[in-house]
């Protein structure tokens, strides 16, 4: 799938195919900038257009309304056909199963045409990636240096997560950035009033059927602010199905392989392996306490990490006392709270002068 001429990777064709001009345009137009690297949206409002258009290039995917269907529709040459619904009942009613006028479970599926644009961008990858040989994204698309920042302590209620998060947010102003979240119990879900479809549970699924790529990787990104980012696992034993070196293997081909300049890692509580996440981190932030526990949590790890690695990963680290977080009244204006508030200038001072600590 895809197509490639001159030994340039050329994007995907989703071609949008609605009676409503003004949709049409609006959700290309979206598409085009908020999907930058896989798809190229084209809208049609005119079916003799659509059909004169689909004769001299490849369609990877239709997008058509239900009302505007019409029979020439199945002799289109397109990859994968998705169904625009007017309501969510009739999406969900046939979502995943055979589309208009009998077509097979493989050429078409139906979605909610009313649902957020990247709801939308969602849904498309998901069901563009159940295509017989659909295996990989833009193959050598992004070859920029890639790095990973990761944000680990042995210490508790440090302020481990929302330095991560602080991290990704500030970075995010100024390039491509993907916050992973590694923790068992996040909050997110409260924090955000909002549930999601697909989050990390899948992608270690797909990991251990041998069917992760990169498309899958954009079935689950979601935004928070300008920082990606993918919701956590549903059920803390999904974390037993993949091994500490999997889940870092996992991670480097997300890294490597998407379409992000940086991965923010928050790592969470991988107890006695967390070594192999460690490994693959460009610098590791590491918040800590003053009290004697804690103190003493720390060097019992130090003592773990001289024991199991080389002094190359203890170099990696950073110990730093991460500010108490002041503000995050209003769960809506959290990132905007997070990026200005005190934190976010306590980041800021802190990346501007260990840029040059991130290269490997």
């Amino acid at each position: 799938m895809g197509h490639v001429k001159g030994g340039v990777y050329l994007k995907k064709i989703m071609a949008v195919y609605d009676e409503d001009p003004f949709y049409a345009e609006r959700l290309s137009d979206y598409v085009n900038r908020k999907e930058k690297g896989v798809f190229q949206a084209q809208a049609f409002t005119s079916k003799e257009c659509l059909e004169e258009y689909a004769k001299m290039n490849e369609i990877d995917v239709l997008l058509t309304g239900e009302a505007t269907g019409f029979p020439e529709v199945d002799a289109l040459r397109s990859a994968k056909t998705i169904y625009l619904a007017e309501d969510e009942v009739s999406a969900k009613g046939r979502s995943g199963g055979a589309g208009t006028e009998g077509r097979s479970v493989e050429k078409a599926s139906t979605i909610y045409k009313y649902q957020s644009g990247d709801d939308i961008i969602r849904e498309v990858m998901a069901a563009y990636c159940e295509l017989p040989g659909v295996k990989e994204g833009n193959p050598g698309l992004f070859s920029e240096e890639k790095k990973m920042i990761g944000v680990y302590s042995p210490v508790g209620r440090c302020g481990k997560t929302s330095l991560a998060l602080a991290i990704g947010q500030v970075l995010a102003r100024e390039e491509k950035v993907l916050f992973v979240t590694l923790d068992t119990f996040t909050g997110f879900g409260g924090l955000m009033d909002e549930k999601w479809k697909r989050d990390m549970s899948d992608l270690i699924y797909y990991y251990k059927q041998g069917r992760f790529h990169t498309l899958r990787m954009n079935t689950v990104i979601y935004y928070l602010g300008d920082m990606a980012w993918i919701p956590p696992i549903r059920f803390p034993d999904d974390y037993n199905q993949v091994s500490a070196e999997e889940m870092a293997d996992m991670l480097l081909k997300m890294l490597q392989e998407g379409g992000y300049s940086t991965m923010v890692l928050d790592i969470g509580n991988y107890g006695r392996q967390v070594i192999p996440l460690l490994d693959i981190c460009s610098v590791i932030y590491m918040p800590m306490k003053e009290d004697i526990i804690s103190r003493s949590k720390l060097a019992e790890f130090e003592d773990y990490a001289k024991e199991s690695c080389d002094q190359k990963l203890i170099g990696k680290v950073q110990k730093i006392h991460v500010p108490l977080v002041t503000g995050v009244r209003h769960k809506e204006h959290f990132p905007q709270e997070l990026l200005w508030g005190d934190l976010g200038d306590f980041v800021r001072g802190m990346l501007k002068g260990q840029r040059g600590l991130w290269g490997h």
